[in-house]
């Protein structure tokens, strides 16, 4: 492991569910190994350890540089006001210690090009007749009070339309704001559609999974003539953690080109995605052009 880099502190929301808080660990491991550096997880609630524990831990390892990375799809109350929060309480008891803290994932190239790999996992499954234009893509989201994470998911969803020239590509929510699954599914099969595939916005397992399959089979049951596809969540796709090394790459670089996350000019410029931070400094001029 680089000693000289800020030590990670990858922070999940955490879950009843054990089955995603494992997932969680195994993903930080995962990360560990891409980035070569320390990496300890932590949860925001729920689960152990905690953000105060998580930072001990790695204080008591000797770094003197953490970078706070949340793991969360998008901005909400969690980012903005609990995580930071809970840092500054930690910070306060090593006040040698330097802290830098990151964006939320966001609706990244990455991950619009996993969730079209769930799409295809899914399709590859389907036993119906129905053509790629009567096929809706339905991604679907956790939900939530802040109206700028809900905003990401209906962009999300048509970077994916546009890649992939789906007939349709629609967005619903678990729960909290509308449409539900039900909701949705209803517009896409009063749009033509004859089947949906169902494509879990989520990191990992847990009860939100479970619940919007739930919504996919009640659905399913209304409307019998209508195939309904339930994809993958995202772990352990490979996007999810080209993802998170890029916002590790832009804490470390001092770099959060906000505005370029959704750039194909950035994303695919020099082959490596993994690799694209350092040429944020020179081109983000033109990357705003590009837009």
């Amino acid at each position: 492991m680089n000693q000289h880099r800020p030590a990670l502190l990858l922070i999940g929301h955490g879950s009843p569910d054990k089955a995603g808080n494992a997932e969680f660990q195994q993903f930080a491991q995962a990360l560990a190994g891409r980035l070569g550096t320390a990496t300890q997880p932590c949860f925001l609630e729920l689960a152990e350890p905690s953000i105060g524990e998580g930072f001990a831990r790695c204080v008591a390892a000797g770094a003197r540089q953490i970078a706070a990375l949340p793991l969360f799809l998008g901005p909400g109350r969690h980012q903005k006001r609990d995580v930071p929060a809970l840092l500054a309480e930690a910070q306060a008891l090593h006040p040698g210690v330097t802290l830098r803290y990151g964006a939320p994932l966001g609706p990244q190239l990455h991950l619009v090009e996993a969730l079209a790999a769930r799409a295809a996992e899914a399709l590859a499954q389907s036993a119906g007749a129905a053509t790629i234009d009567e096929t809706a893509l339905l991604v679907v989201g956790r939900g939530s009070k802040d109206a700028q994470s809900n905003a990401e998911l209906p962009r999300l969803a048509r970077l994916l339309y546009e890649e992939r020239g789906y007939g349709l590509v629609e967005y619903a929510f678990q729960s909290v704001v509308a449409p539900d699954v039900g909701q949705a599914i209803t517009r896409c099969v009063r749009l033509g559609a004859r089947r949906v595939v169902v494509l879990p916005y989520l990191l990992f397992t847990g009860f939100v999974r479970d619940d919007i399959a739930a919504q996919a089979r009640a659905a399913q049951a209304r409307y019998p003539d209508l195939e309904v596809l339930l994809g993958g969540h995202l772990f352990p796709h490979g996007g999810l953690l080209a993802a998170a090394a890029q916002r590790y790459h832009e804490i470390v670089d001092g770099t959060a080109a906000m505005t370029c996350d959704l750039c194909v000019y950035r994303q695919r410029a020099g082959g490596d995605n993994d690799h694209d931070h350092h040429h944020h400094g020179h081109d983000h001029h033109h990357h705003e052009e590009a837009h």
